[in-house]
């Protein structure tokens, strides 16, 4: 999320300016049918309060981008009904998984982790603890 970037770097965005403008737009456009287009614009403040603007365009097939993350939320999720703590099942547990998900459903609310910089932490720490790291 932008605002865990924001929250990440004190030097580039000071605590008194922590207000980033941004705006999502999602369309579905029946005609392009699995691709997808997006189009991302950066502003920022140059010399003398220019503007500049870096512009990118990007076009990807939707099921292809997402597919190797079924995969591995599949062998994560089954991997993790293997593992057992204090001789009990573990079961798959959602909120580690939620790191595949904009916004995880679980079924214990209070460790759901919507940001993607955390949810990936928190699954590479929960993966290093199980191996014995």
């Amino acid at each position: 999320m932008l605002e865990d970037a924001i929250k990440s770097n004190d030097i580039l965005y000071p605590e008194d300016n922590n207000k980033i403008d941004h705006e999502v737009v999602i369309k579905y456009v029946p005609f392009v049918q699995d691709s997808k287009r997006a189009l991302d614009e950066y502003s920022s403040l140059i010399f003398m309060n220019g503007i500049n603007t870096i512009s990118t365009y990007n076009i990807c097939e939707d099921s292809l981008l997402a597919a190797p993350l079924m995969i591995d939320m599949v062998v994560l999720g089954e991997l993790m009904t293997r593992m057992t703590v204090n001789d009990e099942n573990l079961g798959p547990v959602l909120s580690y998984l939620s790191f595949f998900f904009k916004a995880p459903i679980t079924n214990h609310e209070e460790y759901v982790i919507n940001s993607f910089t955390r949810q990936r932490e928190a699954l590479i720490n929960f993966l290093k603890v199980a191996a014995g790291f």
